[in-house]
C-alpha cells in the first residue's frame, strides 16, 4: 500500500471515551461525496473537539488539531441528557472507490476497529448513484438499519433489493450484521464523482430526523480544505514506503495488499505531485468503470 500517510496501526484515540451512551456517527468520500459533505458542515456549523487522529501528517484549522482521518466529540445534546456524540470522518477527499481508492484491507481495518468501541449505536452517511434509482421512487434517501438497530429504533429499511454497496459503508453494514449490533446506513442518491450538495443536504435532513439533533439544515456547503494545497502528498514514492509495515498485517490482509499494488503498477496515475495535489478536488479525468460496481 502505496499511501504511507494512512497505515492500519497509526490510529491515536483514548477508547474509553467512547460509552454504552455513545452514538458514532461516520461519513467519508465515496459517491457524491455525501458522507463527508454532512460530516464536515457539522464540524464547520456547531461545536466539537477533535479527540483522535488517524495519519502521518497533521494540521491546524481554527485552532483544532486534525489528521486525513480525523475523530471529534459533537458537543451537542439530545432528548437523552447521558447521550454523546462522536463524528469520524475525512477532511480530505479519501477516494472510497476508483483508481486511486484505498484497499480494502484498510476500509475492513477501520470498519472493526470502530465497532469494536461497543458504542450505543452506529450512524453511517453516504451516498448512492443516481443512475441504480428506480425513476418511480420519490424518496432520494434511503435507510439500511441492522436488525439490532430496528429492534432497539424501530427503523426500517427501506433500501431496495439487488443493489450493492462498496467501501467503509458496506463494511460496517456486514460486520454490524454478523455481531448483532445497532447500525443505520442513510444514503442519498446522488451524482457519481461530483460533490453533490443537494444529495449531501437531503442525507443531512434524514440524520437530523434519526438523531433528533439540529444540525444547521438550512443549506451547506463543500468543505474548503484549499489551505491544505502543496503541503500534502497524497501518494508518496515507492521508496518512502515503511517495508516493516506489511508483515504486521501479512497472515490477515496480504492478499490484498499484493492485489492493490500489482493493480497499482499497472496504472500511470498512482502517483500524485504537489502540483496536482492543489486540483485534487476539481479533477475528474480518471473515470472508473462503474459497470463492476452494479
Amino acid at each position: 500500500m502505496k499511501n504511507t500517510w494512512l497505515f492500519l496501526n497509526q490510529m491515536s484515540f483514548d477508547t474509553n471515551l467512547v460509552n454504552s451512551n455513545t452514538t458514532v456517527i461516520v461519513g467519508f468520500s465515496g459517491y457524491g461525496s455525501v458522507g463527508t459533505t454532512v460530516l464536515n458542515h457539522i464540524i464547520e456549523k456547531l461545536s466539537v473537539e477533535s479527540i483522535g487522529f488517524w495519519g502521518t501528517l497533521s494540521w491546524f484549522h481554527k485552532g483544532a488539531l486534525e489528521t486525513p482521518i480525523t475523530i471529534y466529540n459533537l458537543k451537542l445534546k439530545s432528548k437523552d441528557e447521558k447521550e454523546n456524540f462522536i463524528l469520524i470522518t475525512s477532511r480530505l477527499p479519501i477516494p472510497v472507490v476508483g483508481y486511486n481508492a484505498l484497499p480494502d484491507a484498510f476500509w475492513k481495518w477501520l470498519s472493526q476497529e470502530i465497532l469494536s468501541w461497543k458504542a450505543k449505536r452506529y450512524v453511517v452517511v453516504g451516498g448512492l448513484r443516481e443512475d441504480i434509482r428506480n425513476s418511480s421512487d420519490d424518496s432520494w434517501t434511503t435507510l439500511i438499519p441492522t436488525r439490532k438497530y430496528s429492534e432497539i429504533y424501530g427503523t426500517q429499511r427501506t433500501f431496495k433489493d439487488d443493489l450493492t454497496i462498496k467501501g467503509p459503508i458496506s463494511f460496517l453494514l456486514t460486520e454490524g450484521t454478523a455481531f448483532n449490533l445497532p447500525i443505520l446506513g442513510i444514503l442519498s442518491y446522488c451524482n457519481t464523482y461530483d460533490v453533490d450538495l443537494d444529495a449531501a443536504l437531503m442525507a443531512l435532513k434524514d440524520l437530523e430526523k434519526q438523531l433528533d439533533l439540529d444540525l444547521d439544515s438550512t443549506e451547506i456547503k463543500e468543505f474548503d480544505f484549499s489551505f491544505l494545497d502543496n503541503q500534502v502528498e497524497f501518494f508518496q514514492d515507492e521508496s518512502e514506503f515503511d517495508e516493516d509495515f506489511e508483515p504486521e498485517y501479512e497472515e490477515d490482509y496480504g492478499e490484498e495488499f499484493e492485489s492493490f499494488d500489482a493493480e497499482k503498477e499497472n496504472t500511470e496515475e498512482t502517483k500524485f505531485s504537489r502540483e496536482k495535489t492543489s486540483s485534487f478536488h476539481s479533477d475528474r479525468t480518471n473515470k472508473d468503470d462503474l459497470n463492476k460496481y452494479k
